[in-house]
């Protein structure tokens, strides 16, 4: 196997006297796919050789950045004595081994090259996971992207110290999770990290849904159903477009709540997390189980799980309102028939995440009920979203017809709490169709609120 990417690296890096290529790169290479991030490792100190092109990535750890022709070059400082040393202080054999750029040779200390070339997944030492316990949740990550075959003693590595991820900076797990969702498949990873004990490890509030009976379709206990959640969300994802083909009910999918997470993301995280208030609310009412309030402390919980891993504010508050409102949609099926007014408020509420809210509705119904409820809630569901693509179009349905300005003046009112609540009430008239132009609009709020009819009802 020839480097592809020689040439260049030795031009950037003719001051070094010896240069070697290491880890992703030569494994990318060896499994065929695509090159684009290269880490090198010099034995002199990066600060002191490098050009102006480099800039510092992590100063403490002497590690230099330079962005080239597409590539993102790593360079860093040889840890240990020698190249060898180095590679035996990494974390899997496939990410440990190098190319010495002048002598044209590769250096295998721990067959790496075997390795990747069969697809195994091989720790090299159980000191190697607790010095940096990041490493269990990357091996997780390179098993389900490249994909790889894990080795079992490896398996038992990553589970006997899964514990110690809470010793771990959040943000270095974050950014492992954001990986891990970002992959089509990733329920596969999350539901290897349930087996392995990691899941609770990165969200303790899940410790507690084991063994609580649920009897869904999929999934025994609340822990499975919510691990069965995940998967059926992330199945509908893969597939929104067979049963909602319009762009516009795609698109809020795609929109990032921070740099490098999109929120079909955040709606996976939601699945996994939208009944974590369950054992918090339980109890037997009438010799049954219930759950009330689960929505509104499950949003709260699930808010801080993400904000205690260093997601966005942003990010936080989508899984929050996405748990919060999961819910709403059952609610609404259960009368048979959901009126004009109910969608209105439910998109003015929830807008484009409304979106996404009736998609998390749709997969808690796959998860605990099977296509039986699916497609009994899929029909509501294509009746809400109907509803949503005339809501984005139609400019009456999003705002009132008067301003408040108006109402003031109609009504001989001074500003205050009752002039928003007229043009509610005006506005949820114009989602229903009683009210389409300016005029019916005067005539309305004249006749429901200067007759009593309306006016106690805003006090």
């Amino acid at each position: 196997m020839e480097y592809t990417h020689i040439e260049p690296i030795r031009k950037l890096l003719k001051k070094c006297r010896r240069v070697y290529v290491v880890g992703g790169a030569l494994r990318d290479e060896a499994l065929g796919i695509k090159v684009k991030d290269v880490d090198v490792v010099i034995h002199e100190d990066p600060s002191k050789v490098l050009d102006a092109g480099f800039f510092p990535l992590d100063q403490e750890r002497g590690i230099y950045r330079c962005l080239w022709e597409g590539m993102t070059i790593d360079v860093a400082r040889m840890q240990g004595e020698s190249i060898e040393d180095d590679l035996k202080r990494r974390d899997y054999t496939i990410n440990a081994v190098a190319y010495e750029l002048n002598l044209k040779k590769f250096i295998d200390p721990l067959g790496g090259l075997k390795d990747a070339e069969l697809g195994i997944l091989r720790a090299v030492s159980e000191d190697n996971i607790k010095d940096d316990p990041v490493r269990i949740l990357r091996g997780i990550r390179l098993w389900l992207w490249l994909p790889l075959k894990m080795e079992e003693k490896t398996r038992h590595m990553l589970k006997s110290n899964a514990n110690l991820l809470r010793l771990t900076a959040p943000e270095r797990i974050k950014e492992e999770i954001v990986k891990i969702t970002a992959h089509p498949l990733s329920h596969k990873a999350v539901f290897e990290m349930e087996r392995l004990g990691i899941i609770d490890e990165i969200f303790p509030e899940l410790a507690r849904s084991r063994g609580l009976f649920q009897g869904k379709f999929y999934g025994v206990d609340l822990k499975g159903h919510l691990l069965f959640t995940y998967r059926c969300c992330e199945h509908l994802i893969n597939h929104i477009k067979y049963f909602f083909p319009e762009e516009e009910l795609n698109a809020p999918l795609k929109q990032e709540t921070e740099k490098g997470v999109e929120k079909r993301q955040i709606l996976k995280l939601s699945a996994l997390l939208h009944d974590v208030a369950k054992p918090h609310t339980f109890k037997i009412r009438n010799d049954q189980y219930t759950f009330w309030g689960h929505d509104k402390l499950g949003a709260e919980i699930a808010e801080n799980a993400l904000k205690r891993l260093k997601f966005s504010s942003k990010s936080a508050k989508l899984v929050r309102t996405l748990v919060e409102n999961h819910m709403r949609l059952h609610l609404l099926a259960r009368a048979g028939e959901i009126s004009q007014k109910a969608k209105g408020r439910f998109f003015r509420h929830l807008k484009e995440d409304g979106v996404l809210t009736v998609y998390l509705s749709l997969s808690d119904s796959l998860s605990s009920s099977g296509h039986l409820g699916f497609f009994y809630l899929l029909r509501y569901a294509e009746e809400m979203l109907a509803f949503y693509l005339d809501f984005i179009k139609e400019e009456k349905l999003q705002k009132p017809l008067l301003s408040g300005y108006d109402v003031m003046d109609i009504l001989n009112i001074k500003p205050g709490p009752m002039v928003g609540k007229v043009l509610s009430e005006l506005l949820e008239a114009q989602t229903e169709g009683r009210v389409k132009t300016k005029e019916e609009a005067i005539k309305f709020v004249k006749e429901v609120f200067r007759d009593g009819k309306g006016r106690d009802s805003l006090h």
